[in-house]
C-alpha cells in the first residue's frame, strides 16, 4: 500500500562537498511516446547502490514543459495517483521512487519531495516553466525513496552530462519531463547533493548546459534505422 505523508514546511540546506561522495553526473532517458510527446526521465547518477540523493538545486532551463490539466496535477509537485514513469502527459519533479521500489509494476515519484524557496511559482499552481535557481529535496532524507537504483530500470535512449555519468550503472530519479513532439532541445543546468552510502560523507556535482535530448536530426536518423530494420524483417 502506498504511503501517505504529512509535510512540515522547511528550507533546504546545502551540505558541504566531499571528494568521495556518490553523485558523478546526470543522465536523461528519453523516448517518443505513442501520443507524439517526447518524455524524459532525468537521473542523478551515483557511484554505489547505497548512495542517496538529498536534493537538486540551482536548476536553470528555458524549456517549456507540458502539464496535465486538473487541480491535482497542475504543477511540478508529484501527484500520488498519476506521477509515474509511464505518464506521457504530465511533467513533475521527484527525489527517487515512492517507497524505494515499484508498486504493482509502476514506479511512483516520491511523495516526500518538497520544493525549496526558489520554486516561488509553479510547484502547486499551473506552470509550464521551472523558476530560475529553483530546486527540490526529500523530507525527511532518511526515507528509502532516495537510495540509488539500477539504471536498467529506465527505458528509452540515454544522454549523459559527462563520461562518468555515461559509465554509471546506479542513479536516483530526479525529474520526469514531457515535451511537445516538436521540441528539439531541453538544456538544463542543475546541481545535486548526495550522501555516500559507504562513507557517510556528502558531496555535490553540477552539470552545466546539459542537453537532455539528442542533437537535431538524431531522432530522424533513428526513424530511418527503424524503417530499414522493419524492411529487412519483411
Amino acid at each position: 500500500m502506498k504511503r501517505a505523508y504529512l509535510f512540515v514546511a522547511s528550507a533546504t540546506a546545502v551540505v558541504s562537498a566531499s571528494a568521495d561522495a556518490g553523485i558523478v553526473g546526470f543522465s536523461a532517458f528519453w523516448r517518443v511516446a505513442a501520443n507524439g510527446n517526447k518524455v524524459v526521465d532525468l537521473v542523478a547518477v551515483m557511484q554505489n547502490s547505497s548512495d542517496r540523493l538529498l536534493n537538486v538545486y540551482n536548476v536553470n532551463t528555458s524549456s517549456t514543459f507540458i502539464q496535465q490539466p486538473g487541480t491535482a496535477t497542475r504543477g511540478f509537485k508529484p501527484d500520488a495517483a498519476s506521477s509515474t514513469r509511464s505518464n506521457i502527459v504530465d511533467s513533475f519533479c521527484t527525489i527517487g521512487v515512492e517507497g524505494g521500489a515499484p508498486y504493482e509494476g509502476q514506479y511512483y515519484a516520491s511523495g516526500g519531495t518538497s520544493a525549496d524557496g526558489g520554486f516561488s511559482t509553479g510547484w502547486t499552481t499551473l506552470g509550464t516553466h521551472i523558476p530560475a535557481n529553483a530546486g527540490w529535496f526529500l523530507s525527511p532524507p532518511t526515507l528509502a525513496d532516495n537510495r540509488a537504483e539500477s539504471l536498467s530500470h529506465f527505458s528509452g535512449f540515454r544522454e549523459n552530462s559527462n563520461t562518468a555519468a555515461a559509465n554509471g550503472t546506479f542513479g536516483v530519479w530526479a525529474g520526469h519531463w514531457v515535451f511537445t513532439g516538436s521540441t528539439s532541445s531541453a538544456i538544463i543546468t542543475i546541481s545535486g547533493t548526495s550522501k555516500d552510502g559507504l562513507s557517510g560523507n556528502t558531496g555535490t556535482h553540477t552539470a552545466t548546459n546539459f542537453q537532455q535530448l539528442p542533437a537535431p536530426g538524431a531522432i530522424a536518423l533513428l526513424g530511418v534505422v527503424g524503417l530499414a530494420s522493419r524492411r529487412r524483417r519483411a
